[in-house]
């Protein structure tokens, strides 16, 4: 499990250079969402819960607003990723893509509705874009490709394994 953490914690690490400091400008996704996402659809819940206090700590200590507000937004991930856990079948990229692409909406959602409550901006429709739209899209669209390559990187890392009355959501 360390060393799933480690793996998972460099890919992260990875994923938030790639999101803030490389593209910060010019690529909006968050393949963080991604990650906590798959983390919170496998069996064990400590690396994905792990991952999230890390990088949602990560996020509020580079990101401008007020402190905690991408933390919720990770444990938000992780908990609506054990939900529906066994409700989605995410061996195809249509599913995989579907439910990224809600999961995305419903963490922009819970961040954009937590700034309203803390009255930073006067309403949520402030926040709504054409660039938040393809942001999410774009996003979403890469999700396949992300799915696989944490895959390949649980396989490396011997994850834990399903138990044997369990369905693997991973193979692709």
């Amino acid at each position: 499990m360390i060393g799933t953490i480690f793996a998972f914690g460099l890919a992260g690490l990875g994923f938030f250079i790639l999101e803030n400091l490389v593209g910060a400008a010019q690529v909006h996704i968050r393949p963080l969402t991604l990650l906590l996402f798959y983390l919170g659809l496998d069996e064990d819940l400590t690396p994905a819960f792990v991952l999230a206090l890390f990088f949602g700590l990560l996020q509020d200590s580079y990101a401008l607003t007020p402190f905690g507000l991408h933390l919720v937004g990770a444990l938000f991930v992780v908990g609506v990723a054990r939900f529906c856990r066994l409700r989605f079948m995410l061996r195809t990229p249509v599913p995989q893509v579907l439910a990224s692409l809600a999961i995305l909406f419903l963490q922009d959602g819970c961040l954009r509705l937590s700034l309203a409550v803390l009255a930073t901006r006067p309403t949520l429709l402030d926040y709504l874009s054409y660039a938040l739209l393809l942001e999410i899209l774009g996003t979403a669209a890469l999700a396949p490709l992300v799915f696989l390559l944490l895959g390949a990187l649980k396989r490396l890392t011997g994850g834990s394994r399903p138990r044997s009355r369990e369905v693997d959501l991973f193979v692709p």
